[in-house]
């Protein structure tokens, strides 16, 4: 999954407008109104001191707009992506988080919700159940949405549809298994028989494998991957949406035995909070900064 891109927008008429958008300073963007992604670019882009450049717009989710003449513009997109490269968005709001939490009541305790004793059954998920996650990876740094958008019929089984902006992943409903994801309504990717992230009921020491295929029609491309996962380990994590009581759940390619993910699940979220996978390009790590559970 990758980070929202950021849009830049050149219009050297517009320059004369400029003086309208001097008191829009970098030092003022940022308030409690904005984004975590608006801020982080706000702050970014302080480290940019480009002359005749100035920042018109930034959404919610990070995209931004820019006036500048295009040499400058390619200056300050330059300077962005070392700064985005050198201060990704998943440290950034990580050491947000703990400067606020320093700053208030004196840094009081933080509760850990226990894992229910006895094993751990699969989730009941909820259209309008939301995760909002932070990631860092070789090839860049963002945020994304999770959201529960409805339950359809895929291969004669109950499916939730998962959105995340165009893209739509479909998950059984009986054991989560990731089956088919969606974009822009075209299938990029099908797993048979759906992958099991994991096998409820979890409960330390559970083991399972799994032999799939995954075939991604668009580049017609089809793997055939071999897994094991172990529920390794009852662990407290601290990531930017709070502290969690988790199952450490490790995956290894069942081939050679080589690491290939690691996952905390959080059953008071219904969901992991955080994620490690060891890909070809190196190292994605995705943590939860907020969700929503529907009532």
């Amino acid at each position: 999954m990758t980070g929202p891109a950021h849009p830049i927008q050149t219009a050297r008429s517009l320059l004369i407008a400029a003086s309208t958008l001097v008191a829009l300073t970098l030092a003022g963007c940022a308030s409690v109104q904005n984004t975590s992604q608006q801020d982080y670019v706000y702050e970014m882009a302080r480290g940019c001191s480009i002359p005749n450049v100035w920042l018109k717009r930034v959404e919610p989710d990070g995209r931004y707009w820019v006036l500048a003449d295009p040499r400058q513009e390619y200056q300050f997109r330059d300077c962005m992506n070392a700064q985005v490269k050198a201060h990704p968005f998943l440290d950034w709001l990580t050491v947000q988080k703990r400067e606020a939490k320093l700053g208030t009541a004196g840094g009081s305790a933080t509760t850990v919700a226990s894992v229910p004793s006895g094993p751990v059954m699969v989730p009941i998920w909820k259209v309008g159940d939301e995760w909002e996650y932070a990631f860092k990876s070789p090839s860049g740094s963002g945020s994304f949405v999770w959201s529960v958008n409805r339950v359809e019929t895929f291969d004669g089984a109950q499916h939730y549809v998962v959105k995340t902006g165009t893209r739509e992943i479909l998950y059984r409903v009986s054991d989560l298994a990731a089956s088919l994801e969606r974009l822009d309504g075209v299938v990029v990717l099908r797993e048979t028989p759906p992958r099991l992230h994991y096998s409820w009921p979890l409960i330390v020491g559970k083991t399972w494998e799994q032999d799939y295929k995954q075939e991604r029609p668009v580049q017609r491309q089809t793997v055939n991957r071999s897994g094991t996962w172990t529920v390794e380990t009852e662990e407290g994590v601290t990531v930017p949406g709070g502290t969690f009581k988790t199952l450490r759940i490790v995956s290894r390619n069942k081939n050679n035995g080589a690491p290939a993910s690691e996952l905390w699940y959080a059953p008071e979220v219904k969901q992991w909070v955080k994620i490690r996978e060891m890909l070809e390009s190196g190292v994605r790590e995705r943590e939860l900064v907020a969700y929503k559970l529907a009532k």
